[in-house]
């Protein structure tokens, strides 16, 4: 009995710790049995009034009656905002089977639902705008469960969050994703720097010229002298194209600033060819740090709108910071990683008869052929 005791103690505390309800957070639970999906929407008293006009509160209680009173009109508003169907272009009828009032952490409106299917499907496709309502710092937060609370086989995962610019997304239901902490996303921000392959070659195209200097007297390039002399032309160079996506990077994530993904692509692309044809053509060997830093700006909204797919859980805007914080902390650590091998090997190279015309000018003419490709893709829509 005293292990049992504790078994359940410690499911209460973990769960507790774990998944508390945050003010501009709505919640879906999910549980999957065989041949049905027992759902519930869990949306807090004052956001039924403030975004639904619902006010369920008596003599200033909320009431379990008025939950129930108007809970056709609640049901309506959740099937307009709320899809959930094996395809993008199916959805499952969502059955409300019952009304409750959860009065916890400030209180909460409960509308539980039930989708009936011969099998679930190993994809779900979820669409959820619930809420969203002059409110870009809303989220909804799917989260699955099994068993039944407060037993001791009661598992939960928060896998899924939902915000105004990421609100379609597919659940895959035998591996589903856990939400986002600061640690995980800087780990994000490396993995996009490196799998993020215009990023690097932008990068590339800058590191190029940084280890030779313009000869003052035969105004030819030949290579500089001392690591130092390189490495703090470097130095700059990122500091100032990290300053630049830095800012576009918050600015889009707290979506003050929105321009359209495709463009956005496109001039990311074509920052490619125009640091590549200032390396072959250029009076210098150095962009300028101010075209750099335009250029910069748009990278930073290129990395926001990967941000944005990521399952991240926002409580308040110091946590919404730190997030954005952590996962530029990674694309930061993901260049560095990418200069601590280029640079060392380009400044070796710089010596060589081959780095002028094969390294420099050829390497930036491939980078042109490369980005202009993507540039006539993406702008064009190929």
């Amino acid at each position: 009995m005293i292990r049992k005791l504790i078994c359940l103690a410690s499911i209460v505390l973990s769960s507790a710790s774990l998944f508390a309800h945050e003010r501009g957070e709505n919640y879906v639970f999910l549980q999957f049995h065989p041949s049905k999906i027992d759902g519930r929407v869990e949306i807090k008293i004052d956001e039924l009034k403030e975004k639904l006009g619902v006010d369920i509160l008596e003599n200033g209680e909320a009431s379990i009656e008025k939950i129930q009173q108007t809970a056709s009109q609640v049901h309506e508003y959740i099937k307009r905002n709320l899809k959930i169907g094996p395809q993008s272009d199916q959805e499952f009828e969502l059955k409300f089977t019952r009304s409750s009032l959860f009065e916890g952490e400030g209180g909460w409106a409960q509308y539980e639902f039930q989708i009936d299917t011969e099998r679930v499907p190993a994809f779900l496709h979820i669409t959820h705008t619930m809420c969203y309502e002059n409110d870009r710092m809303h989220r909804g937060i799917v989260v699955l469960e099994k068993g039944k609370w407060p037993a001791p086989d009661y598992e939960m995962l928060i896998s899924m969050v939902f915000s105004p610019n990421n609100s379609t997304q597919v659940l895959d239901v035998a591996n589903p994703p856990e939400v986002m902490t600061p640690l995980a996303m800087i780990w994000q921000g490396v993995l996009h720097i490196w799998i993020g392959i215009d990023h690097v070659l932008f990068l590339i195209a800058l590191t190029l010229p940084i280890v030779l200097v313009r000869d003052a007297e035969t105004k030819r390039w030949k290579p500089s002298k001392g690591f130092g002399k390189s490495l703090w032309p470097l130095i700059k160079v990122i500091t100032v194209f990290t300053v630049a996506h830095s800012i576009t990077l918050l600015l889009a994530s707290l979506e003050i600033v929105s321009i359209p993904s495709r463009f956005v692509e496109s001039v990311i692309a074509f920052s490619i060819i125009i640091v590549a044809l200032n390396n072959i053509f250029g009076r210098s060997h150095n962009t300028s740090l101010v075209v750099i830093l335009l250029l910069g700006l748009f990278h930073g909204l290129g990395f926001a709108s990967v941000m944005a797919e990521l399952p991240m859980r926002i409580s308040e805007i110091k946590h919404f910071l730190l997030i954005i914080v952590a996962f530029n902390f990674g694309v930061e650590l993901g260049q560095i990683a990418i200069l601590l091998v280029a640079f060392p090997l380009l400044f070796a190279l710089r010596t060589t008869k081959i780095y002028s015309p094969l390294v420099l000018t050829g390497g930036s003419a491939a980078l042109i052929f490369v980005a202009g490709y993507w540039f006539v893709e993406r702008a064009f829509g190929l």
